[in-house]
């Protein structure tokens, strides 16, 4: 789990400093965010228990992102993007029946 963390916290600048500065979303970033969250989603799946470093790191990428990224146009890349990151994060969290 460590080498997960280390990879969402390598890219926490990237992610982070465009959307508090710009309020945009940086696509590439973005991109190896959602390689390391699917991995996480298949390794969290049917579990118990999720990571608090992890989670916590989840949580605060989101919250931050949620804050500076204005999410009210539906075709926006940035819209897109957040919707995208809600749907990956609701399955890492939650093997919902409804998710599916």
């Amino acid at each position: 789990m460590k080498n997960y963390y280390q990879q969402i916290e390598d890219l926490l600048q990237d992610l982070l400093i465009p959307a508090r500065m710009e309020h945009i979303i940086d696509k590439k970033s973005f991109d190896k965010l959602f390689i390391i969250l699917k991995d996480l989603e298949k390794e969290y799946q049917g579990k118990d228990n999720i990571s608090r470093d992890i989670a916590g790191l989840l949580f605060f990428i989101y919250r931050t992102l949620s804050e500076n990224i204005v999410t009210n146009d539906y075709k926006d890349e940035s819209f897109i993007a957040m919707a995208k990151l809600e749907d990956i994060l609701d399955k890492i969290y939650w093997d919902s029946k409804f998710l599916d």
